[in-house]
């Protein structure tokens, strides 16, 4: 295999590299608000009472 055609292989490699990152991204991208979404109901669902504190603010709180 000459030069010229071992770095056009290694192109087409990395090309297809980003193609595969690129996907993933996007479905990263479209999963995030719903994950969010999730998070937030769990977190207003959650017995943790730091956040209790958060949710109905400092002032019905001492903080130390």
């Amino acid at each position: 295999m000459t030069q010229e055609q071992l770095m056009k292989v290694k192109i087409k490699y990395l090309e297809d590299r980003l193609t595969t990152m690129e996907k993933s991204i996007e479905r990263l991208h479209k999963m995030l608000p719903r994950l969010a979404r999730e998070f937030m109901q769990e977190d207003k669902q959650s017995n943790d009472p730091f956040i209790r504190v958060m949710e109905q603010g400092e002032k019905d709180y001492e903080l130390i």
